[in-house]
């Protein structure tokens, strides 16, 4: 029936059917987790950018402490504490090893671990240095003097870094370089100790505020990465989903409209012949059922597996604990909500239940030999990269090696059932005396890896992960199709290490005023009587003007030109030290532009000129080894000069190339996350929207569709109440956000008095706030209507009015609507 079709005598009012609201496909997981979910401790997550920068930096921290505890190798040997040498290795070992530890423990240890590990770090490195002044206080061997447990100092320091706030980091590092320059005064063969002693800790806090300065800055970028990609996944997430709901709402709308509505037409026109309508309303309650029946390939929302599980588990071992390990999470929350197929989903159930009957039935070992309490756990885990169940238990264990080959339990009832399931996998873990672990798990399908030209790195995107991209779900072709990729945030561009050492923020530009002060007091200190100061002057102005170029703002990449005026400043600056510094010449930090150098090409390689830096350092090695030669020395003795710097240039590099190669790989990771939130959101809202659809559609028509099935002669009673509802069916589908008791009472009225009322909605999937106030006012104009027509007309958002009424009884009206219920004409 189309607007223009002619009134049709409608019988004395009926009841209305009721509106019911759509109701979500699962219900929905409490917030507040169930008895048997235990809180438990949340591991570092694996696909976020901060979790990823951590372990990096970790990694970084570690391959530090390699590199400076092979180097100190030999002066610990000299310098070893000869009353107590257990103690001084023990010293030695636990200052570079807690270090080591914390790299090696960082792809799977606990937050709380990785803590731990750095709060031992911190008091390992206070303990020995107080030990060097309560303890040893007596001078070193001049030439020798530098003790070996203040050439890691910024070790400690950059793994507090990772881990605690900004103070507390800069306030550690302060005390680090303090205690480091303290000891170096107490140990000092100078005649001056407390100017060295000064001097050293100076250079101790320029040279670890740059690295605690770059790690702080990778972790804000880091946060504001996660920041942006959790919001453009939700954003991505909710687009999808409101176009999968409006595609199941077409899909139903079309089968409404090509089904039920003709039918009841056909019915209630009365023009059909009985048998043809009834072979087109069983026809139609077929094509209802078969939209109610499961997808080809149907999946089940975690929540409702983790309900299963939770069910399962009380019925074959009551005493069991249920509990959620949702990384990223706070502990003992729901899991991450995602889709799984339904075999995936049967396999896990079933093989969960035997593991659990297997552990009631031996876990506790034979009844007359052991009375030992056994304890079970069901540990469930979800994440963007699938699904994971672990049922362990502390009982007697066994040997999987030796389970006799007909014993199916573990081979087919286990583990073969997973490993039936696409991408499902069971892995048994068990010793005798020592308990049993079976994890049980299913992944979705990885992604493609990307082509060279995706994964080339950009400059100036984000670098955090280390985690390979997996692809969602599969879902339905023609979605993905008309779905665009996701962007990667913008403000995940932040993220750069350049942008961190721009002199734009007040960081950078305070440490360039330590660099200057510092190696001012050095280049002092250094002096040697009786030769000129123009030399020096030039060196240290040259060296300075090289730091101040580097540190200006510019453009990214850094500009070739920059590259090539700091290394040629650089190199002026190493050529005018070594022609003003004569042979042993014997005054403290004589060299001390080595290190200034060292600074900067690790900032320039921070700045993404590796190649350069390198380069530079290699000319540096050629003038210092020159030098030595052309004033009678050994080669050995340049080597010596410059290879205690190649450690941190070295320490800088791996730093940066660790940041520097994962922009790519978390470029992909976003992409991924967000594609697979895209996808789930796709399938959940789909099966939500179909089921809500399906249930309104039952609601109104199947009972006079079920009355149609059987073949006979309609009364005018039953040919008037098939179009009441092919009417009510058209308002469902053209004005949807109208669909409401309210209205339908109003439109059915004025229908049964001979009204034709015709409701439209055309502001798509944003309704107006109003609703409420527009239905009443609706309702009361449909009462004040005694024939005629109107058309009610929901108007797009974003304008004045939010709907309009054309009333054509006698003299045609147009009444506008406002957000208040307020009538006015336009």
């Amino acid at each position: 029936m189309s607007a223009q079709d002619p009134p049709v005598d409608l019988p004395a009012p009926v009841e209305p059917t009721p509106l019911v609201e759509p109701a979500p496909l699962l219900e929905p997981v409490e917030t507040k987790p169930a008895p048997l979910l235990e809180p438990v401790e949340t591991p570092v997550p694996s696909l976020t950018a901060t979790a990823n920068l951590t372990r990096l930096l970790c990694i970084a921290v570690a391959c530090a402490a390699g590199i400076f505890g092979v180097l100190s190798i030999g002066t610990f040997t000299a310098q070893a504490w000869h009353p107590s040498p257990e103690l001084a290795v023990a010293a030695w070992v636990a200052s570079f090893g807690l270090p080591v530890t914390l790299g090696v423990c960082s792809r799977w240890a606990s937050v709380r671990m990785l803590r731990l590990i750095v709060a031992a770090e911190m008091v390992c490195f206070v303990a020995i240095t107080g030990f060097w002044l309560l303890v040893r206080t007596e001078p070193l061997p001049a030439g020798a003097d530098i003790p070996w447990a203040i050439t890691f100092t910024g070790v400690p320091c950059v793994a507090v870094a990772i881990f605690a706030r900004g103070g507390a980091a800069w306030a550690f590092t302060a005390l680090a370089c303090t205690l480091s320059g303290l000891v170096r005064f107490s140990t000092s063969a100078d005649a001056n100790p407390a100017l060295i002693g000064l001097a050293d800790g100076l250079y101790s806090l320029l040279l670890v505020s740059v690295f605690v300065a770059l790690t702080l800055a990778a972790r804000r970028a880091a946060a504001r990465v996660d920041e942006a990609t959790l919001l453009t996944r939700q954003a991505e997430a909710g687009r999808a989903a409101r176009v999968a709901r409006r595609e199941e709402r077409l899909t139903i709308a079309a089968l409404v409209h090509d089904s039920v509505i003709s039918t009841l037409l056909m019915a209630g026109l009365g023009r059909t012949d009985p048998t043809v309508v009834a072979e087109h309303a069983s026809k139609t309650l077929w094509q209802l059922d078969a939209l109610r029946s499961p997808p080809v390939q149907p999946v089940v929302l975690v929540s409702d597996l983790l309900r299963r599980l939770t069910r399962l588990t009380r019925q074959i071992a009551p005493e069991a604990v249920v509990r959620v390990d949702n990384p990223g999470m706070p502990a003992g929350t729901a899991p991450v909500e995602r889709t799984v197929p339904s075999d995936a989903v049967a396999a896990m159930l079933g093989a969960v239940g035997e593991a659990l009957r297997n552990s009631v039935a031996s876990a506790a070992g034979p009844p007359r030999v052991s009375s030992r309490t056994v304890r079970r756990t069901v540990t469930v885990v979800s994440t963007s990269d699938g699904f994971q169940v672990t049922v362990s238990d502390n009982g007697v264990g066994f040997d999987p090696d030796r389970v006799p080959p007909e014993r199916l339990g573990i081979t087919e009832s286990i583990v073969g059932r997973m490993r039936r399931v696409p991408n499902g996998a069971a892995h048994v873990r068990s010793h005798p005396g020592r308990g049993t672990d079976v994890v049980i798990a299913w992944a979705p399908e990885r992604s493609t890896p990307p082509s060279p030209a995706e994964a080339t790195p950009s400059p100036v995107e984000p670098a955090s992960s280390l985690v390979e991209p997996v692809e969602t779900f599969p879902r339905d072709r023609r979605s993905a199709e008309r779905q665009p990729e996701a962007p990667t945030p913008s403000t995940a561009r932040t993220y750069a290490l350049s942008r961190s050492l721009d002199l734009s923020t007040p960081l950078p530009r305070l440490i360039l005023a330590l660099f200057v002060l510092v190696h001012g007091v050095l280049a002092m200190i250094a002096i040697v009587p009786g030769r000129p100061l123009t030399e020096m002057a030039a060196a240290y102005l040259a060296i300075v003007f090289a730091a101040i170029s580097l540190m200006r703002p510019g453009r990214e990449p850094f500009p070739r030109v920059r590259v090539a005026v700091v290394l040629g400043l650089c190199g002026i600056g190493a050529v005018l030290m070594f022609l003003y510094l004569p042979p042993r010449s014997g005054v403290p930090f004589a060299h001390w532009h080595l290190g200034a150098i060292t600074l900067i090409l690790v900032v320039l390689a921070a700045r993404g000129q590796i190649r350069a830096a390198w380069i530079g350092y290699a000319v540096l090695a050629l003038l210092a080894m020159a030098w030595a030669v052309v004033t009678g020395q050994t080669v050995v003795a340049g080597i010596e000069l410059v290879i205690r710097h190649a450690g941190t240039l070295l320490a800088g590099t791996l730093f940066v190339v660790g940041l520097d190669r994962t922009e790519a790989t978390l470029r992909v990771l976003t992409q991924d996350d967000i594609a697979r939130a895209r996808g789930d959101a796709t399938t959940v809202a789909a099966l939500d929207e179909r089921k809500a659809e399906l249930r309104r559609v039952n609601l109104l028509a199947r009972p006079t569709l079920q009355l149609l099935a059987a073949p006979h002669v309609l009364t005018a009673t039953e040919r008037a109440q098939c179009l009441l509802v092919e009417a009510r069916l058209r308002d469902a589908i053209r004005g949807r956000a109208l669909f409401m008791p309210l209205v339908t009472e109003a439109v059915t009225a004025a229908r049964q008095r001979g009204v034709e009322v015709t409701v439209l909605d055309d502001s798509g999937d944003s309704p107006p706030d109003g609703l409420a106030a527009l239905a009443r006012t609706v309702a009361e104009v449909l009462g004040t209507v005694g024939h005629g027509r109107v058309t009610v007309r929901v108007l797009p958002a974003g304008r004045p009015e939010i709907a309009t009424l054309v009333i054509e009884s006698g003299a045609q009206r147009i009444l506008a609507v406002g957000p208040d219920g307020a009538v006015r004409a336009p």
